[in-house]
């Protein structure tokens, strides 16, 4: 028996021979009812200690790898051999790789983000004993609490505690929101979210494409469709930034009430609104309870917290109790932010955040009107707009610059003439050297 230990690895040496030998019996190097060395072979052979042999051999008797017969000593376990294949013919793995874009979307300014504040505050929480115990399914009332308080103060949001819930991403909401409504046709926007197509896709729900309109979503083919959910995004459309005009929003609630159809309402970023008073979210100017609210703290704090939420109407919040559904998020995140929240830092933040991204956005887009022909939409809310050339087909322009192309956020292909710029992450100065060099190749002309 070929028994191979090394002396300089960080594995102990009762490990080692338990692997060797475990492989042996595994691969049929060692016949089932074959005799194993003694103890006292094995010390010695090997120069170790007795112990280690034991260490050894124990493991394998608990794991029915070994027998010990009284007197006799230690035996091969009869075990089926596992069929085993060359693994270096196995292939590789293949992972789509993921664009990186110059001015990427849905990035933040991570100097702004109260680091400090944060680590204080997860010290205490992770402190509590009481927290390492299960909690709610649907997600801690404290921070339950905290939210129904500030979606009804800075987004007119009507619910109960009851109503809410908590969810890593507005995408696993979705998906929990399709469940309960058993796998509906959805109407969705065009251009919209692409997470939306990817996880009706993922679900084999159906799914119809309305156009979006300067003042949001074509409410006459949602009629026409007359599917059982809309989701749309009325306060910052993505990618457009179109707002919703009140009497779209009205129409659109009547025709939900008149149907018995729901609406998901994705409030993704409307804390930054840069120019007049946000309008009410639908799901606050709902008189019937047939809005569902999701919401993120992906921008309000930062992307890798991983925290939405989403408000239900009573019926399917009911429904969601009754499925044992669960919010995945851990309690200790949960607890966090709701002290973040309670202590009054969150809104501090957000109007700090707000005015920050007002002066980069202003920034920008005004250097751009002054000094180069292009079309602007969407700078008066949110961390992105679009850069409009008509006529000139800017998608090779905007691989070549590593810029967002916004045809790949369109059902019909249009908006090739348009590129959709992030300014969370950058600074003004990088922001506009990297639009200078796209635009000194563009084929327009200069201001």
């Amino acid at each position: 028996m070929l028994i191979t230990l090394d002396r300089q690895s960080e594995t102990p040496l009762f490990k080692q021979l338990y692997n060797v030998l475990k492989s042996q019996i595994l691969d049929g190097s060692l016949d089932s009812d074959e005799k194993l060395p003694s103890k006292r072979q094995l010390m010695t052979d090997l120069s170790i200690s007795q112990t280690t042999v034991e260490h050894a051999y124990h493991l394998l008797l608990d794991e029915d790898l070994i027998y010990s017969r009284e007197k006799s000593g230690f035996y091969v376990s009869v075990i089926e051999q596992l069929k085993q294949t060359d693994r270096r013919m196995q292939p590789e793995i293949r992972r789509p790789k993921e664009k990186e874009y110059a001015l990427p979307l849905g990035t933040i300014d991570t100097t702004l983000v109260q680091s400090d504040v944060l680590k204080q505050i997860a010290r205490e929480v992770h402190a509590d004993p009481e927290l390492l115990n299960k909690g709610d399914d649907s997600g801690e009332r404290a921070l339950k609490e905290q939210l129904r308080q500030y979606l009804h103060i800075n987004r007119g949001v009507t619910c109960a505690v009851d109503q809410i819930f908590i969810g890593p991403s507005t995408e696993f909401l979705l998906e929990q929101v399709l469940y309960l409504l058993k796998h509906p046709k959805m109407t969705i926007e065009d251009p919209g979210y692409p997470i939306i197509r990817r996880v009706l896709d993922r679900l084999g729900s159906g799914m119809d494409f309305a156009p979006v309109q300067e003042d949001g979503i074509d409410i006459d083919a949602v009629e026409a469709l007359d599917n059982p959910v809309t989701h749309v995004t009325p306060s910052h459309q993505f990618p457009s930034g179109a707002v919703m005009s009140l009497q779209k929003r009205i129409q659109l609630l009547n025709h939900a009430s008149t149907r018995g159809h729901y609406i998901i309402e994705d409030d993704y970023d409307s804390e930054f609104r840069y120019t007049g008073r946000p309008l009410p979210s639908l799901q606050g100017l709902d008189q019937n309870d047939h809005t569902i609210y999701m919401s993120t703290f992906s921008k309000s704090l930062y992307p890798s917290l991983r925290l939405s939420c989403m408000v239900l109407p009573a019926a399917l919040a009911e429904r969601y109790y009754q499925e044992a559904l669960s919010c995945n998020v851990p309690r200790q995140m949960q607890h966090i932010v709701a002290q973040f929240m309670a202590e009054g830092y969150l809104n501090r933040h957000i109007n700090r955040m707000r005015k920050m991204y007002r002066k980069k956005m202003a920034d920008v887009t005004q250097w751009l009107r002054a000094a180069h022909s292009v079309e602007i939409y969407g700078e008066h809310t949110g961390m992105h707009f679009m850069l409009r050339i008509p006529g000139t087909d800017l998608q090779e322009l905007a691989r070549k610059h590593g810029l967002v192309p916004g045809n790949i956020y369109a059902n019909n292909g249009d908006l090739r003439d348009t590129v959709v710029i992030g300014i969370g992450e950058k600074e003004v100065e990088e922001i506009r050297q990297i639009l200078d060099a796209f635009l000194e190749d563009a084929p327009i002309t200069r201001g």
